[in-house]
């Protein structure tokens, strides 16, 4: 399970959160991402995506999961 914070992408495996407490929420559960807020991604010890990344990394998540390998 992944839970994003800043951006999102459609797929069961991903929560995506509106708030830093539901990010919160998923401490320990979920892989942490969170897109645009490098201080919250250090406090969180969460990955960490500028916009510009996020974009390209939803790009390659769709083609990766259309593709086949990596469906649920």
């Amino acid at each position: 399970m992944m839970a994003v914070y800043g951006g999102c992408v459609e797929h069961p495996q991903v929560v995506c959160v509106k708030s830093r407490e539901e990010l919160l929420s998923h401490v320990g559960r979920s892989f942490l991402v969170v897109v645009g807020d490098e201080a919250l991604a250090r406090e969180l010890e969460a990955a960490f995506f500028t916009e510009e990344e996020w974009r390209e990394f939803v790009k390659f998540f769709r083609q990766f999961v259309e593709g086949g390998r990596g469906g649920d």
